[in-house]
């Protein structure tokens, strides 16, 4: 039987605790009162070691779900786990889904750039798409709040949450910045509609929209510049 002091510290984020409940003969694949499995924990909370621990006393990789908890990995920032669940069998592309939403979309809803970039980079090196889109209109849990796909790419999300850095990366990976989601919106529209800086625009400009390199914003135009009184 599970202590239950010591499961609510594992359940608040001690996933170390893991090699006690294994030291006092607790099953691997025991779950919380809620049905919830030790290794959902450790996955929450981004734990490698405690996940190799109790994979190695008998609990299985597929108790994370059928994409082995890539997705949720990559929602959550956990570069090493997603690296980690890559080498053990992980699809790249997730497993289908309604929205045709990829591990790398899901890394691509946050402005944690710091975070998530990292999930970005070891997702594209192991052969994600970098121009995989959605399917439009269906509802996402992606941004946690009333949202609905829109045929975007994640280069269209980069373009509006990601960083110069975030861009490049997508870019370098062979992601095209011409293409248009449901509503015939390219990155550089998404990047437009956000507000982004120059430094986003500048990448994602394409054909025959391009941004003079002495641009000074709209904001600094219109409050203009003082000059001296002309002279009689």
């Amino acid at each position: 039987m599970i202590d239950p002091a010591v499961l609510e510290r594992l359940v608040a984020g001690r996933t170390d605790l893991v090699h006690d409940l294994l030291a006092a003969g607790v099953d691997a694949r025991a779950t919380d009162a809620r049905g919830t499995a030790l290794i959902r924990w450790c996955a929450y909370y981004g734990d490698v070691s405690a996940i190799r621990l109790l994979l190695a006393a008998g609990e299985r990789l597929d108790s994370l779900g059928t994409d082995l908890g890539l997705d949720a990995a990559a929602f959550h920032g956990h570069w090493r786990l997603c690296q980690f669940l890559l080498e053990n069998g992980a699809a790249v592309g997730g497993t289908p889904s309604a929205g045709g939403e990829t591990p790398l979309h899901a890394a691509l809803c946050s402005t944690d750039r710091l975070r998530y970039d990292a999930v970005v980079e070891v997702l594209l090196a192991a052969g994600a798409d970098p121009n995989a889109a959605t399917v439009a209109g269906v509802e996402t849990g992606a941004f946690m709040r009333d949202c609905r796909t829109r045929g975007e790419t994640p280069l269209h999300r980069a373009a509006a949450f990601g960083t110069a850095d975030t861009v490049r990366r997508l870019l370098d990976a062979g992601a095209r910045r011409e293409v248009r989601d449901a509503h015939g919106d390219t990155p550089l529209g998404w990047a437009s509609w956000y507000g982004r800086p120059d430094e986003v625009l500048h990448l994602l400009c394409y054909g025959p929209f391009t941004i003079h390199p002495q641009r000074r914003g709209l904001r600094a135009d219109l409050i203009g510049q003082p000059l001296p009184p002309a002279k009689d």
